[in-house]
């Protein structure tokens, strides 16, 4: 059987009618919608914690968006020793027109201090661990993935300067040159502040964990605030727990 052709005017028309609606199709096709950045980070829970490095020196915010209000300004370094400055996530939030922020536990008083930090000025990363003190039994607890995996008796703030209760976090992890000395061989210094000591030797009245040189006073209530810790307690911390991670001090 033959193949029937068209006639030119017929083919051309049917070119221009293929032509026009391929053009309507195309712009009927609905563009693909924007859509917000993935939050990798979240509040701490009872198993996981994230903690973020910054990376570049950053102004927190009073909220997650660019034209909200200057609350403080971040270094990469932390306040204490000059370590990286790394930080509890405390919460994200991510929209199309704002980007991805991070709510974030701050060094800075009060104790409840918090900011947003864009999520571009730091390094996000996940930690299985956290640490529990209890004041009334003065004992420490390590977690990870929510189980208990070492308990320990602890020296703890007097009633005249009590160890300040609420949800920290490590600041710097700081290996001590004389293991023998007051401190022992970490300090671990926390996002906590006295709260009836506006300074103490030489510092802003900053809580740390740390180990000692008067094992025999662990279990009492002795420190200006700090919680005193077993040497070989504080060097198992100081070398597994990372900076940014939550530490829980309860009544």
């Amino acid at each position: 059987m033959g193949v029937t052709r068209r006639s030119r005017p017929a083919a051309l028309a049917a070119a221009g009618l293929a032509a026009a609606c391929a053009a309507v199709a195309l712009t009927a096709a609905p563009a693909s919608a924007a859509t917000a950045p993935r939050a990798i980070a979240s509040r701490p829970t009872t198993t996981e914690a994230w903690t973020a490095r910054v990376l570049l020196p950053v102004h927190t915010r009073s909220a997650p968006r660019a034209a909200a209000r200057k609350t403080s300004k971040l270094s990469v370094t932390a306040p204490y020793n000059g370590g990286s400055n790394v930080l509890l996530v405390l919460g994200a939030r991510s929209t199309v027109k704002d980007g991805l922020w991070y709510r974030v536990r701050l060094t800075s008083r009060p104790n409840t201090a918090a900011g947003w930090i864009p999520a571009e000025a730091v390094q996000v990363k996940k930690t299985p661990y956290r640490v529990v003190v209890r004041l009334g039994a003065r004992k420490v607890e390590l977690l990870k993935k929510g189980k208990v995996v070492g308990r320990w008796a602890a020296a703890v703030g007097t009633p005249a300067n009590p160890t300040p209760t609420g949800r920290f976090a490590i600041s710097e992890v700081v290996k001590q040159a004389n293991p023998g000395g007051f401190f022992g061989t970490y300090i671990i210094t926390l996002t906590a502040h006295s709260e009836n000591l506006s300074e103490f030797d030489g510092g802003d009245g900053r809580v740390a964990l740390h180990g000692t040189n008067q094992p025999q006073l662990l279990g009492q209530a002795v420190s200006h605030g700090c919680v005193r810790l077993g040497n070989s307690v504080a060097t198992r911390i100081g070398r597994t727990v990372p900076a940014g991670a939550p530490v829980d001090i309860l009544s």
